[in-house]
């Protein structure tokens, strides 16, 4: 019997071999065909466009503070940065009534900055001639000048709030203090962490 690999018939050696290598070739490649066929992508999304479908969300970011809150980052205002304005409403103040003062914040400054009002910064200054009627200072806890917190942006639109007078004589550490104010023309300055508002007069009746 003749094997596989004995040459057959009557063709010399030579070109029985060459057949022999030819197809074993062919056999070869079509093997190598229909493998890269099995295994070749199938048009489906590859991962980094599944990744692009669905982007991972980056946490937002907000500057606004809010109402209560602080804000580290803004410097404290100073007197370039800040303008304090003091009206009496009205200017005179009839027999009985509480002087009722609005204040307006304006600000002046390049750069955002922090100004707080409360009674551990601020003053109420109330005096008539070289006698120093009142303090907000000499009595923190009568509540005339409420804590508030402001975050002043350049070129932003004026604070304002009032702040009332007892119309009451006061003295340092709380001290009673039985004399009154009488009719006639006072003097009011408000500080803010520093920064005094002009002195404007206003009338008692």
């Amino acid at each position: 019997m003749n094997g596989p690999l004995k040459p057959v018939g009557e063709l010399p050696p030579e070109v029985y071999w060459r057949r022999r290598i030819v197809i074993i070739t062919v056999l070869v490649l079509m093997v190598v065909v229909i493998w890269f066929l099995a295994t070749a992508p199938r048009g489906g999304p590859s991962s980094d466009e599944g990744n692009t479908a669905n982007p991972t969300a980056s946490p937002e970011v907000t500057t606004s503070a809010s109402p209560g809150s602080t804000v580290d980052v803004a410097r404290p205002c100073d007197a370039n940065d800040v303008a304090i304005t003091t009206t009496p409403n009205p200017n005179t103040f009839p027999a009985g009534s509480l002087p009722v003062f609005d204040v307006t914040i304006t600000m002046n400054g390049l750069s955002p900055c922090k100004l707080t009002a409360s009674p551990e910064t601020s003053e109420l200054l109330i005096t008539s001639g070289s006698d120093r009627i009142y303090s907000s200072t000499d009595c923190p806890n009568d509540a005339t000048i409420n804590t508030r917190e402001f975050i002043l942006q350049p070129d932003s639109p004026d604070e304002m709030f009032q702040v009332t007078w007892n119309r009451q004589r006061s003295a340092p550490g709380c001290t009673t203090v039985t004399s009154e104010p009488q009719p006639g023309t006072y003097h009011v300055v408000l500080t803010i962490q520093g920064i005094s508002s002009e002195d404007v007069t206003f009338v008692l009746a």
